[in-house]
């Protein structure tokens, strides 16, 4: 009979085939090459500083590492990063996925001090463990995993009245701004607080840029358009590489004084173009079904749905 135990009481050997099965469904399922991020995940469970569960059948001195979980917490928060269970262990049930989940929430929402509770399980259908989340008190959002296939002849570009510029060298204080006054009122911000406050914004930018979650940062594709009446910002697009020849969209945004002028559009088309010059295959992003305007775009550009998935909100009462 398998048992719940705690993450932290596992070396990163002992979850080697587990990690590596992980890292084959997501290079199949959603042309994303995961080890550097497995790496990291490695590395906190070598240092025995991840919460999380595994499922392990076996021995208490051999066990049998069937899946896991772990979150982490950012102070007033708590986030779910993974949860997987090797193919062949799962029941048509995914009662092993659900039994993971139900640990990971109940010790969150037991920790004082927490009031949020956020999760994006990319790898999972909505239908797998929604009845888990509602139970909770969970509000689910649906998202779309998008791709754009790079091969064959690229659209001509139209005019480009924007002047588009690289990233580098961008004041991350201005990329931090826009981003907190783009998404304002915005479906986006129920799902990431973090797009809230200015201080959130930053703590985005500077883990997609300089950490492995979404990728490797793209520098040479990512672009910023200037405020032509300001210092700041009119709009920014930031890709990560998740696999040699697959750039990931993991940011684009307008600021509201400057939208419906097609600068969402030029910005991908110069990502598009600059992909293909260096020989990638294609481009992935995802996105909140509930965001009409932005779907209408990435349709509009040639973009098709992979899958579809559920971002996950709990808040405490009161």
């Amino acid at each position: 009979m398998a048992d719940i135990l705690d993450l932290r009481q596992f070396r990163p050997g002992q979850l080697d085939a587990l990690l590596r099965a992980e890292a084959e469904e997501w290079q199949r399922e959603l042309l994303w090459d995961y080890e550097s991020s497995l790496e990291l995940i490695r590395q906190y469970i070598g240092a025995r500083i991840l919460p999380g569960y595994v499922l392990s059948d076996g021995t208490p001195q051999r066990p049998r590492p069937l899946g896991y979980g772990f979150f982490v917490y950012e102070t007033h928060k708590g986030l779910i990063g993974d949860l997987y269970v090797g193919p062949r262990y799962r029941g048509a049930e995914r009662a092993e996925e659900r039994l993971i989940l139900e640990h990971m929430i109940e010790t969150l929402t037991a920790t004082p001090g927490l009031h949020r509770i956020e999760a994006q399980l990319m790898a999972f259908r909505p239908e797998e463990l929604a009845p888990v989340f509602s139970r909770h008190g969970f509000r689910a959002y649906r998202r779309l995993f998008l791709h754009l296939d790079l091969a064959g002849a690229a659209p001509a570009a139209g005019p480009s009245p924007w002047p588009i510029q690289p990233w580098a060298g961008t004041p991350f204080e201005h990329a931090a701004t826009l981003i907190q006054a783009s998404y304002a009122q915005h479906v986006d911000s129920l799902i990431n607080d973090q797009y809230r406050t200015f201080g959130g914004s930053l703590r985005f930018l500077q883990n997609v840029v300089h950490y492995p979650g979404c990728g490797q940062f793209d520098e040479a594709s990512s672009a910023v358009i200037a405020d032509p009446h300001g210092e700041g910002l009119a709009a920014l697009i930031l890709v990560s590489r998740v696999r040699p020849d697959v750039g990931h969209v993991t940011q684009v945004c307008v600021s509201q004084r400057w939208r419906g002028r097609g600068i969402g559009r030029q910005l991908f088309e110069h990502v598009r173009a600059n992909l293909r010059r260096r020989g990638f295959a294609a481009i992935t992003l995802t996105v909140t079904a509930a965001n009409a305007l932005a779907l209408e775009l990435y349709r509009g550009l040639g973009f098709s749905q992979m899958r579809e998935f559920d971002a996950y909100v709990w808040e405490r009462a009161g």
